[in-house]
């Protein structure tokens, strides 16, 4: 089942010629405006790749210079290459409270639960460092932002696009497929972590292809990178980050994620496909069945 287009209008180019071009603009458009935001900060491009090396607010004005060319791409795509409205990508906040709540929560959940058996097995331990209030809030203006980026161009346009022209689920899979391969570049991504970053553009998409909003994979993306991050010291899809606790890996990589953070953990493998079952069988009704409610 498709998602059909709100006017009859047709689009001026394929689906697959939008997406394509739409990545490669944000892309090129992106790197131009955090270069020149680096040479108005005297960053050099070294400094920027070690994000380490940059301060925390250096960061939240570079990650906030790519809103600026994603919203001059989209709407330019939307409207005049998709001939459909911006609203249309599932901006609503209507009724959508609850979606927000439960991306806060998923997100806490998995993180709790999965840092609670990584110490259990005896895979990290997580050390108390301080709790610095300037830092805390300057990182959730950064993941927010890097929330609003990502979704907005993943869900928001790609698989937003992709509803229109094939079935829901193999839109779905192929949008992971390409929020995976988007972040192929990041620092000690391993096989594990690339097949953790397809199953969290699963994750972050499950709710849209029933929805089409974007409330609940903004809220998802913003407090999964907040917690794994500032909150308790996993590098942050392979980049470290001011935090509130120190995380300290114990043997295997491959368990605990080691360098890349929490997503290149075996533990996160396994929680992402729970998480993703339980979301799927909500909204296709399964539990309803069990249970016998209308």
């Amino acid at each position: 089942m498709t998602v059909n287009p709100e006017n009859e209008t047709k689009p001026a180019l394929p689906v697959w010629a939008r997406i394509v071009l739409v990545i490669f603009s944000f892309i090129i458009m992106t790197g131009v405006f955090q270069m020149l935001g680096m040479l108005l900060m005297h960053v050099s491009f070294h400094d920027r790749l070690a994000s380490q090396a940059i301060s925390l607010q250096q960061n939240v004005i570079l990650s906030a210079m790519g809103l600026i060319p994603l919203a001059l791409i989209i709407y330019t795509f939307r409207k005049f290459i998709d001939k459909r409205s911006i609203s249309s990508m599932g901006f609503s906040l209507k009724n959508r409270t609850r979606d927000i709540v439960a991306g806060f929560f998923i997100a806490v959940i998995l993180f709790i639960f999965g840092s609670f058996i990584l110490v259990e097995i005896n895979a990290i331990s997580l050390t108390y460092i301080g709790f610095d209030i300037s830092a805390f809030w300057l990182s959730l203006v950064l993941f927010t932002i890097v929330a609003l980026n990502e979704e907005i161009l993943m869900r928001g346009y790609i698989l937003n696009n992709l509803l229109t022209s094939t079935n829901k689920y193999v839109a779905l899979l192929i949008s992971a497929v390409i929020f995976s391969v988007l972040h192929g570049l990041n620092p000690n991504i391993s096989f594990l972590s690339f097949i953790n970053l397809m199953l969290a553009g699963i994750i972050l998409g499950s709710t849209y292809i029933f929805t089409q909003n974007l409330w609940f994979p903004i809220s998802l993306h913003l407090f999964w990178n907040f917690f794994q991050g500032p909150v308790l010291g996993y590098s942050v899809s392979g980049m470290k980050i001011s935090s509130i606790f120190k995380v300290t890996f114990i043997g295997s990589n491959t368990v605990n994620g080691g360098q890349f953070g929490f997503e290149g953990s075996l533990v996160c493998t396994v929680l992402l496909i729970i998480a993703i079952s339980l979301i799927m069988g909500y909204y296709q009704g399964y539990f309803k069945k069990i249970t016998g409610n209308n």
